[in-house]
């Protein structure tokens, strides 16, 4: 856990070196205000491998993944923006099931793993510690996470009907157990305005969930914003 937290810290501070050299050598003279400016982020995202302990035995280890976003934003001052952001990432687990009898004594554990599909909305607020095109920026924001861990929850349902192209069509669809939870979430990085209507920015990020009885829970990540701003 830690050393993955280190490697995500390490890539942000490398992204940041990164981009001070470029943008020491490019033409900043072309940089305009943010201030009351619309902006559109496309978020190549990174979900560090994550262990959950819940009472009475059960346990989870989710697997690191790449995930994916977009947000919308509008910037109210140089310094203050406002973003709308959806992400969404699906990942690998395994789990362990604490299991009991009808009294509800222990029996034992038995084992279980798939893939974890989550999605989240969140309205965040962004602080940009300076005006110009090359500034390290804080965020935090709240939101609302859905989580799908593709475990069956019932036998699968079917219909069919007649399609006039087709002719008779039958589906199924099979019900899973999936929660939404609230959440937010704290973030630090940087950006670099490379021109007056594209920027970039790069970001380490917590999200906080209260995921019942193992209780608030972080998951740590990366993500890298593509923007256009106009």
């Amino acid at each position: 856990m830690v050393r993955s937290r280190s490697v995500i810290v390490i890539a942000g501070v490398v992204m940041l070196l990164a981009a001070s050299t470029f943008a020491a050598a490019a033409d900043l003279t072309s940089y305009r205000n943010r201030e009351g400016r619309y902006e559109i982020t496309l978020q190549p995202r990174y979900l560090a491998s994550k262990s959950v302990d819940f009472e009475g035995g059960t346990s989870i280890d989710i697997d690191s993944d790449l995930g994916f976003g977009m947000g919308f934003g509008y910037n109210l001052t140089n310094k203050f923006a406002m973003h709308l952001d959806w992400s969404w990432a699906s990942a690998n687990y395994q789990a362990k099931i604490g299991t009991t009898d009808s009294a509800g004594n222990p029996t034992g554990t038995t084992t279980a793993s798939g893939t974890l599909d989550s999605s989240t909305f969140a309205l965040n607020l962004s602080y940009y510690f300076m005006d110009g095109p090359l500034t390290p920026f804080v965020l935090g924001g709240i939101g609302w996470t859905w989580v799908d861990s593709n475990i069956p929850s019932g036998p699968p349902t079917g219909s069919c009907w007649w399609d006039p192209w087709y002719g008779y069509i039958c589906s199924s669809y099979q019900n899973t157990y999936a929660k939404d939870y609230f959440s937010y979430n704290l973030g630090l990085g940087g950006r670099w305005d490379v021109t007056p209507g594209f920027f970039l920015r790069g970001s380490v990020v917590w999200q906080w969930m209260d995921i019942g009885n193992a209780g608030t829970t972080d998951f740590p990540g990366g993500r890298l914003d593509i923007g256009f701003i106009f």
